[in-house]
């Protein structure tokens, strides 16, 4: 699929800022006309789960876009432990209604 290059944009400065592990785009809200309204991601890292809301700020305070976007931050093992549960919003509403934009591994 063909994310909007302002989409991209933000998951490379994302991926060269903080070294996640992997992006997961999951919402995108669209105008009638087909213009970029606003979008979701969500960044799994590999720090300790204290520091997911430092990252968070960090990417909010680093990286710009012109259309507004909402990001998520989750440490490997938490996002691990709720890939477990299959009612979850990590599981149901990420890992089964995303995609992958950025992938370390």
């Amino acid at each position: 699929m063909h994310y909007d290059e302002r989409i991209m944009k933000v998951c490379e400065e994302i991926a060269a800022l903080v070294r996640p592990v992997r992006i997961w785009i999951f919402h995108s809200k669209y105008a009638l006309d087909g213009a970029l309204e606003s979008f979701k991601l969500c960044v799994i890292v590999n720090e300790s789960e204290s520091e997911c809301y430092k990252t968070e700020q960090k990417i909010y305070l680093n990286v710009e876009c012109d259309v507004p976007y909402d990001v998520l931050v989750y440490n490997r093992e938490h996002w691990d432990s709720l890939m477990e549960d299959p009612c979850s919003f990590a599981s149901r509403g990420i890992k089964n209604g995303g995609v992958v934009l950025y992938e370390s591994e």
